[in-house]
């Protein structure tokens, strides 16, 4: 990504977050994570807007088949050691999908898990996997990057369509326990996760079940607003249908 492409990225992003705190929805610290001084993570997207030759929703072509929810090129942070993972498919064809998880060992990363079986495909819309029995609880202190691909073509790999992301499991600091432990809702805890930087447990809170109230559905709204680039994305996004992914 040259650099006046990241500055049109940027001011985009910054837009839509002086949009958000006027709304109240407090998400402004989780949404603008600072730039790591090491490795950059993947974009979470797949690359342009080819699919794997099925047939399509009916949108622009240039919207990526494949869209992790992530804060883009930062890395997001968690205190969760059971995340919840999720990815918007643009495509209506259901396809095989494969999830991979690697952990952090020194400069590289090694293959902790996967999933790749008759019962993970895809399904149009936002997929979300919690990190419960198929995936290994994570590791506080330790950076992952996880991986979505989608299988085209199980004979030609080169075919397929994948994207990835990193993120890294922090302590959990006494203030903020302090502060989570003085409050059962849900939309406080997202507040306090927000000013925390915690990226993927406020994704986990907007999309935990039940998540229909007025305040979680802004939420939730606002989270996909962070992730569209451009108002088609955005629109997509927001009209998508929720899948859990049962393993």
């Amino acid at each position: 990504m040259n650099h006046q492409v990241a500055l049109v990225l940027t001011q985009r992003i910054v837009t839509r977050l002086a949009a958000s705190l006027v709304l109240g929805l407090w998400l402004v610290p989780v949404l603008s994570l600072a730039q790591d001084s090491d490795t950059a993570p993947a974009s979470g997207r797949s690359s342009g807007g080819r699919g794997c030759g099925t047939n399509t929703l009916s949108v622009a072509s240039d919207v990526p088949a494949l869209i992790l929810l992530t804060p883009g090129q930062q890395a997001g942070k968690t205190i969760s050691t059971r995340p919840t993972f999720a990815w918007f498919v643009r495509d209506a064809a259901s396809l095989p999908i494969e999830f991979r998880l690697y952990e952090q060992d020194n400069d590289r990363f090694k293959l902790v898990k996967e999933i790749k079986d008759d019962r993970l495909r895809s399904v149009p819309g936002i997929m979300l996997m919690s990190a419960g029995g198929a995936l290994p609880e994570l590791t506080i202190g330790k950076r992952y990057r996880w991986q979505v691909e989608l299988v085209c073509n199980p004979s030609r790999p080169s075919s397929n369509l994948f994207a990835e992301a990193v993120i890294e499991v922090v302590p959990l600091q006494a203030g903020l326990k302090t502060q989570l432990a003085q409050t059962r809702d849900r939309v406080n805890q997202a507040k306090l996760y927000a000013q925390a930087n915690l990226w993927y447990d406020v994704l986990k809170t907007a999309f935990t079940p039940p998540s229909s109230a007025t305040q979680l559905h802004a939420l939730r709204q606002s989270l996909l607003n962070s992730v569209a680039i451009d108002a088609t994305e955005c629109k997509l996004l927001q009209d998508s249908s929720i899948h859990a992914i049962q393993r």
